[in-house]
């Protein structure tokens, strides 16, 4: 009942505290780009702490395996694919942000009307 409680707790009320700072709050002056970056960072701190579970659920196996061979593969197993998913996690992070940094951090995107492109200058009819 305590944990449910505790859950419950973490992720819903402990989340609309932080509204202040949030730039996806319908009603403000929300900004798509900063809600894309927001919910990018957020989903890679969360799949950070959920591989850090595996490890320890991983070498929670190993450390009661008691002889049992499948028991301690199981959680060798738990641990490698966590290591494995935090690499691919941070390594792409570290590629996009090195071959572009503008890639994980997005900015303001605003449409030009046709025909204004700044792109290679403005046009000359």
């Amino acid at each position: 009942m305590r944990l449910t409680a505790l859950v419950i707790i973490l992720l819903f009320i402990v989340p609309q505290l932080a509204f202040a700072a949030n730039p996806c709050v319908p009603g403000t002056d929300s900004n798509i780009a900063k809600c894309i970056t927001q919910i990018y960072q957020w989903s890679l701190a969360i799949s950070a702490i959920l591989a850090m579970l595996m490890m320890v659920v991983g070498g929670y196996l190993v450390m009661t395996a008691g002889g049992s061979a499948q028991q301690s593969e199981k959680g060798k197993h738990y641990i490698m694919s966590a290591f494995v998913g935090m690499g691919l996690l941070f390594g792409t992070y570290i590629i996009l942000n090195t071959i572009n940094p503008d890639l994980v951090d997005l900015r303001d995107f605003t449409a030009q009307p046709p025909g204004q492109e700044t792109i290679n200058g403005p046009r000359t009819p």
